[in-house]
């Protein structure tokens, strides 16, 4: 009882029930014996003296926080309940001396009723009407005084009838400003909902609204974090709340790095500020949740993929031989720094292929959580990373294999071009197109065009009875290797002097072939047969194959000695080739026996008259009496003995006219004669007119005995 204050007064009557239908009379009652009335109760007295008690409550757990030990609890409990019983009997013996001297007063004016409270004890000790109560004096209020006091309570009635209508209105007009704020908020909620954005209830607080702005087949990680909650501010404005999870802005950054310096970089955009709209903070919570599940799917699939290196919180990938990938997460900032360089648009591609890829692998494991699941197994099944640079690689290599594919056919093709062969030879490369799957999207079905069964096809006629068709194909699993399928046309010689292998698995295997095949096919073109030959129409020449299906033979009837004539082709790299790589084919003939024809001896000149090449001039006939005022004016020059290639490495020894060391086209010298083209040239490079013999005419030369051979 300590802890009450003695003149806060106390109802001993208990509180009244609900239910009950005196409820209110004994609530009125109560405030009038504790609290003098209604005149006596206002809102400010109400809220200090509820601060009061929250002051008093703190301070008393304040000191009896500091103080407080650890006692015996039962101890603790007993003492308490003993204390409140002591209370409670103490109130309880306060209550009935107080029932007992009402009782005593009232029995002098009332014995009857007073009787029924009076204590036995009490009545026996003392005896009933023994105590009274009188008025000593009338009051002496006058009228004056009266009707002042009428005019108090008039005036403190319409005080606080002000107060009242002031209140209304400070209500209204805060009513106002709510239903403003109100209207305000849920014209934003709506905008955001119009927009595509998925609108609920927080799960745990379900008068709060939310918005979900990730991906439903993101991984459970990513998924919780794909909530956040649209909080009202004072102004009626949204606040995006995502809770615990990190606010902060960033996105997968993509840099192409050559020779330790970097070339390009994917685009970083900027960070959008906290005043913005709420509809571009969802939009870049929702790139900043994609942008770190992609992080995270790349690092798992770099453990168990072999060219991809983890190195400083950066994933790197050697591109090409020059070229490296570096790709990391960083924060958006709002000015980020520009940066520029030649390498930006493989860097964007790059950041867009990987971005592409996601997207694809949530849709697919879409596609199968729509499907029955598979048996229940005891074993618990484990969720493998996603395939994103697996198919990336795969994308990557292919197009190197594609590339050097051209760089071997193409260069080829050129030489076989210019040999003026009766029937031109052609070359073409096409990708291969599976029908699409019907069940897909056009987005799927692009995507899986470009990184699943990918193959392209090249063919290379050279005669019309030979055609070598090639099918290039690059393997994801179970690692990225290439494959290389090659076929030949039925009639084609190659079937028995070069059949080619059913499959290869490399490119230099499959060049070695191509230029092995061309070579014995060349060949093949002037060894009579029981037909006519399929590339003249004159007589066949007397040359007989021997058991290198590229090396012919031809007995001199004038000598006793055998001449012996050899196809090559070759690919000399771009390191040691002046103006770059290059492919030469070489037709060289020599004595069976080992004598070079023509060796110290006095060859007369390369002739300058003849056909210009068809890729490289007009078809005209060309020389020192066709020499044009513009071929004077591009500075070229008929070809003469000082351009021969004695040395046998396809360079003469004049200066030569031509861009990059590229002086000549067809190089004649003692007992060879080579036909040169090099590598990624193209129609457009007309740099010089070069005049180059045909086979026909160099494989005859080859065939005849010359002055001195004899």
């Amino acid at each position: 009882m300590d802890a009450i204050p003695n003149e806060f007064p106390i109802s001993l009557r208990s509180w009244p029930s609900a239910n009950s239908n005196d409820a209110l009379p004994s609530i009125i009652q109560r405030i009038n014996l504790e609290r003098g009335g209604f005149q006596n109760i206002t809102e400010e007295s109400l809220r200090e003296e509820i601060a009061r008690e929250e002051l008093n409550n703190g301070d008393n757990g304040d000191s009896s926080s500091e103080d407080e030990e650890e006692p015996d609890r039962a101890k603790e409990l007993n003492a308490a309940r003993e204390e409140f019983i002591g209370q409670i009997e103490q109130a309880h013996q306060a209550s009935m001396l107080a029932l007992d001297f009402i009782s005593l007063l009232l029995s002098k004016d009332a014995p009857v009723q007073a009787s029924l409270s009076l204590s036995p004890d009490l009545q026996a000790m003392v005896g009933a009407k023994t105590l009274g109560a009188d008025k000593l004096a009338a009051p002496r209020t006058t009228e004056a005084q009266k009707q002042d006091n009428r005019n108090i309570a008039k005036g403190w009635k319409v005080q606080h009838l002000n107060k009242t209508v002031d209140s209304i209105l400070a209500s209204a007009t805060r009513l106002e400003k709510e239903i403003e704020h109100e209207t305000k908020y849920w014209e934003q909620v709506l905008a955001v909902s119009e927009k595509g954005w998925a609108i609920c209830r927080l799960p745990n607080q379900k008068h709060i609204l939310g918005v979900r702005f990730g991906f439903s087949e993101s991984s459970p990680a990513f998924k919780g974090r794909s909530l956040a909650a649209l909080r009202r501010k004072s102004d009626g404005t949204i606040s995006l709340d995502q809770g615990l999870a990190d606010a902060e802005p960033k996105t997968l950054r993509v840099r192409i790095e050559v020779d330790g310096s970097f070339t390009g970089s994917s685009i970083l955009r900027k960070a959008v500020p906290q005043d913005s709209p709420v509809e571009a903070l969802i939009l870049q919570a929702r790139n900043t949740i994609f942008s770190e599940e992609l992080w995270q799917e790349l690092n798992r699939e770099s453990r168990i993929l072999e060219p991809v290196k983890s190195k400083d919180n950066t994933l790197i990938y050697q591109l090409t031989d020059t070229k490296t990938m570096v790709l990391d997460l960083v924060p958006l900032e709002e000015e980020p720094l520009r940066f520029t360089g030649p390498d930006d648009a493989i860097a964007e591609g790059i950041f867009l292929a990987l971005n592409i890829l996601l997207s694809s692998a949530h849709r697919l494991a879409h596609r199968k959580r729509t499907q029955p699941p598979p048996p229940i197994v005891l074993e618990k099944r484990t969720t493998p990373p996603l395939n994103l640079l697996r198919p990336f690689i795969t994308r990557v290599k292919h197009q190197e294999t594609i590339s050097k594919l051209r760089d071997i056919l193409r260069p080829l093709h050129r030489v076989l071009s210019s040999l003026y062969l009766d029937h031109p030879p052609t070359y073409t490369q096409i990708p291969t197109l599976w029908p699409p799957q019907p069940n897909l999207t056009v987005a799927e079905r692009t995507v899986l065009a470009l990184t699943e069964r990918l193959e392209v096809t090249a063919t290379l006629t050279i005669t019309p009875t030979t055609t070598i068709t090639i099918k290039a194909q690059t393997h994801s699993q179970p690692t990225i290797f290439p494959q290389f399928v090659l076929s030949i046309s039925p009639e084609s010689p190659l079937h028995i002097t070069c059949p080619p292998p059913t499959r290869l698995d490399s490119l230099p295997a499959l060049q070695e072939y191509l230029y092995y095949a061309t070579s014995c096919v060349l060949a093949s073109i002037f060894v009579p047969s029981s037909n006519p030959p399929l590339e003249t129409s004159s007589p066949p020449l007397e040359w007989t194959q021997t058991t290198t299906p590229s090396i012919l033979t031809k007995p001199l009837t004038s000598t006793t000695k055998t001449k012996q004539l050899a196809f090559t082709i070759r690919c000399t790299p771009q390191s040691s080739s002046k103006g770059g790589a290059r492919t030469i084919l070489r037709v060289q003939w020599e004595w069976a026996r080992g004598d070079l024809s023509g060796r110290n001896l006095a060859l007369s000149a390369f002739p300058t008259t003849g056909l210009r090449s068809t890729l490289w001039g007009d078809g005209k006939n060309a020389g020192v009496p066709y020499f044009t005022d513009q071929e004077s004016r591009l500075g070229v020059s008929p070809f003469g003995e000082e351009d021969f290639d004695f040395a046998g490495n396809g360079e003469g020894k004049g200066s030569g006219n031509g861009n990059g060391g590229k002086k000549k086209r067809g190089l004649q010298a003692e007992g060879y004669y080579e036909w040169i083209a090099w590598v990624g040239e193209d129609d457009s490079d007309k740099g010089f007119f070069e005049v180059v013999r045909s086979l026909r005419s160099v494989v005859e030369s080859a065939g005849t005995v010359k002055g001195g051979e004899k």
